[in-house]
């Protein structure tokens, strides 16, 4: 599976059908979905309609990353109209089990996410659980952020964490990453990647994503 995985939050709309395209064209399988309501982060973003959208020009799965108040009203929305991949914040602590369970039967796989000011031993005791740990490496609600550097030391926590529960969960981490950076990401412990700015901001996508790829093909 190609690591990278697209934001669409940071594009243009009345150009994504063209950047979709052009992703598609440089291996990319995986479309990564913000979803804000306004109350558990102070923007609004999608529904789920734009998943079947998405999928009606270019049949990629979607990962729906939910910054919502109330998940488990939501969860089945995205699970309805498409989602593959689905995580919800660890902060929402009452309702990680069941949405855990319910994005579980309906055969996606079920992420977990973690702000940047949470810490990361919260995660631990669902690895086992989860398919993936999506670790902010920006406060959620704005595309355009800087990477916040101290993530690189939460990277390599979460990453010796998984390691030694010998757990199969993949450690996506997203928020301000680029060519610049990327490498020491991945060196860190990362096995996914979520690219907004610096793909939709670049004047050549598939230069863009070859160097992102680079970081990969160089983690030891």
């Amino acid at each position: 599976m190609n690591p990278i995985f697209p934001s669409i939050l940071s594009s243009h709309f009345y150009d994504l059908e063209t950047k979709l395209h052009s992703f598609a064209s440089c291996g990319i399988e995986v479309i990564h979905l913000d979803v804000m309501d306004g109350h558990f982060v102070p923007n609004l973003s999608f529904g789920p309609a734009i998943i079947r959208d998405i999928k009606a020009i270019v049949p990629y799965k979607v990962d729906t990353h939910l910054m919502v108040s109330n998940p488990l009203r939501v969860v089945p929305w995205f699970i309805e109209a498409g989602s593959d991949w689905i995580s919800i914040h660890i902060e929402i602590k009452a309702q990680i089990d069941d949405c855990v369970a319910l994005i579980k039967a309906a055969g996606k796989k079920a992420g977990l996410v973690l702000n940047p000011d949470t810490p990361v031993h919260e995660v631990f005791p669902y690895l086992d659980q989860i398919d993936y740990i999506l670790l902010m490496s920006v406060f959620p609600g704005y595309g355009g952020q800087g990477f916040i550097t101290e993530s690189i030391a939460r990277i390599y926590a979460l990453r010796k964490e998984i390691d030694c529960q010998k757990a199969n969960c993949l450690l996506q981490v997203d928020g301000g990453i680029n060519q610049l950076n990327a490498k020491n990401i991945v060196e860190a412990g990362a096995d996914l990647i979520v690219v907004g700015s610096a793909l939709y901001g670049t004047e050549n996508i598939a230069v863009c994503v070859e160097n992102l790829l680079r970081a990969f093909g160089e983690k030891k």
